[in-house]
């Protein structure tokens, strides 16, 4: 489950909401036309709701055995469907009963990151990686966890490898292509992107990615600043 937001879209949120972005606070509310601001759900009231469906989901038939097969497909539906706090414990459910099952490592990895845990993310995809070393999804996912840590040479190792597993996956080159910007690399960068272009031909965010660079080919330092700016925004905590 994917959502990969380049710094096109990422700058815009920047150009309407200005500083309080930048510190990590959530915008005001918009006036919906026509009348006052939609309240928010609690979360009270939507972990609430989530408790109450898991429970349901636990006592079916269909996941109602305590088996790793059926904790790890409980989790995939939990996550699909929001429940961060249920897929997580159904993954670690099911590497309890089954140790060496590296789906369910991957799968608690991206919920961890979901959380913004990425220290617990970058445990999880790495016991993914062990167990299976031509795990390309997993590789991305460790890169991603590591690019929020701010650990520029191990994201960028994991990307490449992502790369090179999955040769068709846009977002693995996008995202090195941004982690070579933050590294001054900008030749390095460059080729990520162009290729992540070619993949992904229609993509906006990639193609403002390859423009900022293009733009500042002659300052690396800018071209820098301009990539920290856009991780800082793209793994702000909520």
């Amino acid at each position: 489950m994917r959502a990969w937001l380049g710094c096109f879209a990422l700058l815009l949120v920047v150009a309407s909401d200005g500083p309080a972005v930048l510190e990590g606070k959530a915008p005001e509310p918009r006036l919906a036309e026509g009348g006052p601001a939609e309240e928010p759900v609690s979360e009270a009231s939507l972990e609430a709701e989530f408790r109450r469906t898991r429970e349901a989901l636990r006592a079916s038939p269909e996941f109602k055995g305590d088996d790793a097969e059926s904790h790890f497909r409980l989790g995939e539906m939990l996550h699909h469907r929001g429940d961060l706090t249920g897929a997580a414990e159904d993954y670690r459910a099911a590497i309890r009963l089954k140790p060496e099952f590296a789906e369910a490592y991957r799968g608690l990895g991206v919920v961890l990151m979901d959380r913004h845990d990425w220290a617990g993310a970058v445990e999880a995809l790495q016991a993914t990686t062990r167990l299976h070393g031509n795990d390309g999804e997993a590789f991305y996912w460790l890169g991603r966890a590591l690019m929020a840590q701010g650990d520029w040479p191990r994201a960028a190792a994991a990307l490449r490898t992502a790369t090179l597993l999955k040769p068709d996956d846009a977002e693995a080159y996008a995202d090195l292509g941004l982690v070579r910007m933050v590294q001054r690399d900008l030749t390095g960068a460059a080729e990520a992107l162009r290729l992540a272009v070619q993949l992904k031909p229609d993509n906006a965010d990639i193609h403002h990615l390859l423009e900022t660079l293009q733009v500042f080919q002659h300052d690396p330092e800018q071209v820098a600043r301009a990539a920290r700016r856009i991780l800082e925004i793209l793994f702000a905590r909520e």
